[in-house]
This record gives structure tokens, sequence and C-alpha cells, in this order.
């Protein structure tokens, strides 16, 4: 029952207002009344940045500085084409929440559509949120008010990228008496016409490797904008570090904002060029501007930076400085190598001047002690400058592995049907291990035999192999080639070949001389013998004469 009768009263008081309200013509901006102090009625935040279609916003309306007050009935309306609302709650506000006033909820109408018992004023219509309550039963308040009335809710429609959220009507009462209030409208988005400009300067900075350098940002608004901007850099580089002498500003028509950045470079920093982008965001609306930073450094390059060098042989590299974005001054080198007896690395001039369009060189002489395995050796070179310092690493290490194929004469006589023998000699250097193939290629007037047709070579060993080629009788006579291939394979996998090519001349066999058909070596034999016949019959007639004459 009492419950009922406050109700009724408040809404008397309402009807009261609104008369008195429509009477005086007083806009919904301010409301006099018998009360001495004035504050506001506010959105809060009082800009909304913009977002993607579909996201939900939450706004407050909240009052500050108030005199002492029990009720309100206030509209907010807003662009439904961009942002729409879809709720409003008076859950948190201040009156429940720092006077346990029991606060009924009168009107609760979005978009023209009640959520309570009470109907919609005819005021009410798309893009409105419309919230109207009071306390009862508590401790209303004594002093100046503070804090949040209600809430609404909207989603982002995504056709404008600026909506008014314009208090419509505020009326707050105490004790059926009006309290006089303010209003601070919000806005979604930024209106038409307004913005803001970011501008660097200077846009391109040289820095010493190690060190550091200021710009200004400024930033200006126009067309009456105000608002807060917060400054970042979009593009992060190693070895490039950013600071900000403030990370947000404020902007308003009356004047520009200058804010420090600070560029720095560490010892991470390589690469001789960047160019960073550094974004100023204010209410959903963002402006970019670039920098171009380049380091005042020098480089060091060797050519060649891997020597093949053979054990106990010499190689020499050209070691060059040059400037990178304006470097000038002297550099000094540093060479150092591993403890390895034998093992030298000189360079011919150890302090270098260099300056823009005069880069200097110098030679690195390396000579190599004699080693029964491979090596590889790391020789660097640190050059050091006032401000920076680079160190460039010579690598040196034998040739790849290799074999000699050889064989004792490349041209050869061999008469049609007779067989010519050839020594191959196979010799590992640069560190070959591995399996030999020997082959010959096919031939249809010969055929070859390999006395050790698989030959295995280790660090500094030879090898030899003994092909017998035979000829065919019938063989064209003439040169004819022969081609010797020695396949490699090391213990890594890796194939080397080497080939020799064999000339071989066939000849005509000599046919053999005959006297009667017969050898000459035989025929003779037989005159031989047939010659000593008579001789033989001769002194036999003799040594008979001879007997008989005794």
């Amino acid at each position: 029952m009492h419950l009922t009768v406050a109700a009724s009263r408040w809404l008397s008081a309402l009807l009261i207002i609104l008369t008195i309200s429509s009477i005086a013509s007083i806009s919904p901006g301010t409301f006099s009344s018998v009360h001495a102090a004035s504050e506001f009625v506010y959105v809060n935040p009082t800009m909304v940045a913009i977002a993607l279609s579909g996201t939900v916003i939450t706004v407050g309306v909240q009052v500050a500085g108030l005199d002492p007050f029990t009720g309100w009935d206030i509209q907010v309306q807003s662009n439904q084409s961009v942002i729409n609302p879809t709720s409003l709650s008076i859950k948190g506000n201040m009156l429940a929440a720092n006077y346990t006033e029991n606060v009924i909820e009168t009107v609760n109408c979005i978009n023209g559509m009640n959520y309570t018992t009470s109907p919609c004023d005819s005021s009410d219509g798309p893009g409105i949120a419309h919230s109207a309550a009071k306390g009862n039963k508590g401790h209303p308040p004594t002093n100046p008010v503070y804090g949040l009335l209600f809430t609404i809710n909207y989603t982002v429609a995504g056709s404008g990228s600026y909506s008014p959220l314009m208090i419509q009507k505020a009326i707050l009462i105490s004790n059926l008496e009006p309290v006089s209030v303010t209003t601070r409208d919000g806005i979604y988005g930024i209106p038409p016409g307004q913005g803001f400009i970011l501008t660097i300067f200077p846009d391109s900075v040289s820095i010493p490797l190690g060190s550091k350098t200021n710009v200004t940002l400024n930033l200006s608004s126009f067309g009456g904008y105000s608002g807060m901007a917060d400054l970042t850099v979009e593009t992060q580089y190693p070895g490039l570090l950013f600071s900000f002498n403030v990370t947000s500003t404020s902007l308003s028509p009356a004047h520009s904002n200058n804010v420090t950045m600070t560029v720095a470079t560490d010892s991470t920093y390589e690469v001789s060029h960047y160019t960073i982008t550094i974004m100023a965001t204010s209410n959903g609306l963002s402006h970019t501007a670039t920098l171009s930073i380049s380091t005042t450094d020098f480089t060091i390059t060797a050519s060649p930076s891997i020597l093949k060098i053979h054990a106990t042989n010499s190689g020499r590299s050209i070691i060059t400085l040059d400037t990178q974005s304006g470097f000038s001054g002297p550099i000094r080198l540093v060479v150092t190598k591993p403890t390895v007896p034998g093992l030298t690395a000189l360079l011919s001039a150890t302090n270098l001047m260099i300056s823009a369009g005069r880069p200097a060189a110098t030679v690195l002489d390396i000579h190599t002690p004699d080693s029964t395995i491979p090596f590889v050796y790391l020789v660097n070179i640190t050059a050091t400058s006032q401000s920076s310092s680079h160190m460039l690493t010579i690598v040196v290490k034998p040739p790849s592995p290799d074999f000699n194929f050889l064989l004792t004469s490349a041209e050869s006589v061999v008469q049609a049907g007779e067989s010519g023998t050839f020594t191959l000699t196979m010799t590992s250097i640069d560190y070959f291990k591995g399996q030999l193939n020997l082959s010959a290629s096919p031939t249809y007037w010969a055929s070859e035999v390999f006395s050790r047709p698989e030959v295995v070579l280790d660090f500094g060993n030879s090898s030899t192999s003994t092909m017998t080629l035979t000829t065919d009788l019938n063989s064209t006579l003439g040169d004819h080639n022969v081609t010797l291939t020695a396949l490699g394979t090391t213990i890594l996998g890796t194939s080397v070949t080497h080939v020799i090519v064999l000339v071989v001349t066939i000849t005509q066999l000599q046919p053999s001389k005959t006297i009667l058909g017969l050898q000459p070596l035989t025929f003779l034999g037989i005159i031989g013998a047939l010659c000593l016949v008579p001789i033989i019959v001769a002194v036999r007639k003799v040594r008979k004469l001879q007997h008989g004459r005794l």
C-alpha cells in the first residue's frame, strides 16, 4: 500500500515537472530550480571510439556535483543507423549503491518499446533510450551527488562513423521539486569535418651506432575537434629502441601539441636503413607518420671469405672497409687465429681511415702447415671504430677431396691380335679417402682386363692397377681411342670422376719368310746336315786307308 502511494506521488510529480518545463520552454540543457547549485548529467565516456560492425558498446549516464535528488527521467538519443540502442539497466546506480535506496524503475524504453509496465512517452522512438526511476525507503543523499544512474548497450550498425549521444531530456527531482541540471552529450566517432593531423620533424635521421636522437611529433586538430590521442610505434626492429615523453596527449582547437620521441640503437642493430611507422589514434580515428632511420657505421667484407688452400701452401683475401650512411673515421683491425704450429695470418695494414666515397682495403695472407688429416681454420678479423665494432670470419680449409689419375703412356702401338699392358696410378690429394672403380669404354675391336678394378685410397696414399688390352686379329688398322674412367666416392658420399683417353694404334701382324716352304732356320739346318754327310764319308775313307797300311 505504501509502495503504491509512493509511486502515485512520483508520477504526479513528474507530470507537474513536465508541465512546468513545457510552460517555461526550458531546454534540456539547463533546468532552473529553487536550488542554488547547478552541475551536470553526462554521457560517459564522452567520446566513444569507432568500432567494427556488430560490436557492442556500453556507455553510462552519470551525474557529477548535483544537488541531492531521489529520482530521474532521462532520454538519450543516437543515430540508430550508426549505433543502435539495444538495452539499458539501472543496476549499480548510485542511489541504490551509496544510499541504500530502494530504487523503483518506472520507465525502460528502447527504440519506442517499453520493458516495464509504464508506457513509453510520445517522444520515444527509434534511437532513443529512455530511463526513469525513483528511490524509496532509504537514506536520500544530503550532499552533492556523484555516480552512475544507468547504462545503455549499443550495437554498431556499421553504416556510418559518427553519431551523437545526445541527452534529449534530463529531469531530476528531490521531494517533488526539480533539481537544476546541465547536460553534457557524448559522441560516437568523430563529427564530419573534424579530425586531427600528425606530422613528424625531421622525417629522417642518421644515428651513430650505440647512440640516440630525438624527433618531434606534432598533433593538431581541425574543425573544432577535441579529444585524446594515443601514440604507438607500429613497426619494431631488433636493435631499435623507441620512447615518448608522453604516450597520450590532448587535442584541442586552441593549439597543437608536440610530443618528443627518442630513437636509440643498441649492439644488436645490424641493418643500415629502416623505415618505421608511428600511429596516433583518437576516438577510433588513426593517422600515421613515417620516420626513415639510417645508422652512421662502417662495413667490413672479405673476398674471398672462404680460402681453399692446400696444406703447406699460402692464400690471400682482400679485406675491404667502407662507409655506411656517411661514416667517417679511423678503424683498427686485429687478427685472431687458432694456435696451430705453422699457421700464420698477417694483415698488410691494421690501421685504416675511411670516409664517404673513400673506402680502404688491406690484404690478409694466410699460410697453412702440413697436416695428415683434413683441417678447417677460422681466422677472425675484428674492426673497431670509436662507436662500433664488427667481426669478420675467414674460413680456411683444403680444396675439395680429389685424386690424381695417371697412365704410364697415353699412346701405344699394338699389332692386330696382340696384347698391350698399361699401368694406371691413382694418388689421393686434398684428403681424398674412398673407393675408386676403374672401367674402360666398350670396344668392338679389343677387350680389357684390370688386375684391380676396384682400388681403395686413404689420405695421401697411392695405388696402381694394370690393364691388359687384347686386340682382335681382325681389328681395323689405325688409331683407336680407349676411354679409361676412374669413379671415386669419398667416405662422405661425394663423387669424383677422372677420365684418360688412351690412343692405341693397331698395326698389321708381320708375315713369316720361308725357303722352299720351310722356315729359314729349318731350311738352313737341313742344308747344314746335308753338307756334313760327304765330309763324314770322306773322313771314314781316309781312316780306312790309313788303317790298311798299318
